[in-house]
């Protein structure tokens, strides 16, 4: 059974992403319509958020930690250009919110978040390093790939980026 803050939380991040994707600018939606589209109280908005931010930085760490467990596992095992293309594959599929935290100026948060996350994965300094490295590059590439609007296919990138930059 999944805990009822757990299950809270999911809605709140349901109600504010609704509400974003009907138009609504975020600096724009109140705290109230956030509540009413998710049927919730003010109440149980506060208890799990302080603000509407706290939303969309709780949503991207649900993702970001999905998307180490999904790519992370096979990072050895893998040929280089597939393991790159699960990555961008998982970017892409995730686009809408990494555009609303670009536009809501949270984007650096994806980054702190990706390199956090990623980085910690290292096994010793020497792989760290390369992992800042790798984590920087990565997190450029789809940065310049959301604002040209994912023009090019996950593969595509995953090419241009395999036949360019050593594996870590």
């Amino acid at each position: 059974m999944v805990p009822r803050s757990s299950y809270t939380k999911k809605r709140l991040v349901e109600s504010l992403l609704k509400l974003m994707k009907k138009g609504q600018r975020f600096d724009d939606i109140s705290i109230q319509d956030i509540v009413e589209e998710g049927g919730f109280s003010r109440m149980a908005y506060y208890r799990n958020f302080k603000t509407k931010a706290d939303i969309l930085r709780y949503h991207f760490d649900v993702i970001t930690e999905d998307f180490i467990k999904e790519t992370n596992t096979d990072f050895y095992k893998m040929p280089f250009e597939e393991y790159l293309t699960s990555v961008f594959t998982y970017l892409f599929n995730n686009r809408e919110l990494s555009k609303i935290l670009l536009e809501t100026r949270l984007f650096d948060y994806v980054k702190e978040q990706f390199d956090l996350k990623l980085i910690k994965t290292a096994h010793n300094e020497e792989e760290r390093i390369r992992f800042i490295y790798f984590a920087g590059g990565l997190f450029n590439i789809y940065y310049h790939w959301l604002l040209s609007d994912g023009k090019q296919t996950p593969q595509e990138i995953a090419k241009i980026v395999a036949d360019y930059v050593p594996r870590p």
